[in-house]
C-alpha cells in the first residue's frame, strides 16, 4: 500500500499503472510479500504474477480508505466510487454508468445521446447528473497545501502619472 501512496498525484489518484509499478518493483529487486491465507488476490492471479496480485490487492484496500475516490486510476474510476458509497436508487446506478461510459457525453452535456446511452429518461438523468456535480473529482483537495497554490509575481505593474511603470517585485529578490 505504501508504494501505491507514493504513486498518487497531489489530486489523489494513482499517478502510474498497475503495471508500471510493478515492473518498478522488480526490476529493483523487490519480492513478493508471503501471503496470508485469506489474500484478497484469487490464487489463480497470484500464480502468474504475484506482484501486480498484490498490488491490487492493495489498491483495493487503499480506495476502501477516506477520503472516497482516493487511489483511482482516473477520473471515471474516482467519481465511481464515490457514487457506490451514496444511497442506492435509480439515479444512484444511472450516474454510474454516465461515469464508466459516459463522461464526455456528459461533459458537453449531450442529453440525447445520454437518453440513448443509459435508456434513462431527462428527469432520471437530470438527478443523476445532480449527483456527479456533488461528488469530488480532486479527492486530496482538502489535504492539498495552500501555500503551495500561491503565486508570486516577478513584476508588479503600478500607475505613475498618466501613465504605467514596471518594477521588480522585492519580494522575490
Amino acid at each position: 500500500v505504501l508504494v501505491l501512496i507514493d504513486s498518487l498525484d497531489e489530486d489523489g489518484l494513482l499517478a502510474d499503472s498497475l503495471e508500471d509499478i510493478a515492473l518498478r518493483l522488480r526490476e529493483s529487486g523487490v519480492e513478493p510479500a508471503p501471503q496470508p491465507p485469506t489474500a484478497c488476490a484469487d490464487d489463480e492471479e497470484a500464480t502468474v504474477d504475484p506482484i501486480l496480485a498484490q498490488l491490487r490487492c492493495g489498491l483495493r484496500f487503499l480506495q476502501s480508505m477516506d477520503p472516497t475516490g482516493v487511489g483511482a486510476r482516473d477520473l471515471a474510476e474516482c467519481l465511481t466510487l464515490q457514487l457506490r458509497q451514496r444511497p442506492r436508487g435509480e439515479a444512484q446506478a444511472i450516474a454510474i454508468i454516465v461515469c464508466k461510459h459516459h463522461l464526455p457525453l456528459l461533459a458537453r452535456r449531450d442529453m440525447k445521446r445520454l437518453m440513448a446511452g443509459t435508456g434513462a429518461d431527462e428527469p432520471l438523468l437530470r438527478e443523476a447528473q445532480a449527483l456527479i456535480l456533488g461528488l469530488e473529482p480532486k479527492p486530496a483537495r482538502p489535504f492539498a497545501r495552500a501555500e503551495a497554490n500561491i503565486v508570486v509575481p516577478d513584476v508588479v505593474v503600478q500607475r505613475s502619472g498618466r501613465g504605467w511603470k514596471v518594477v521588480l517585485n522585492p519580494d522575490v529578490m
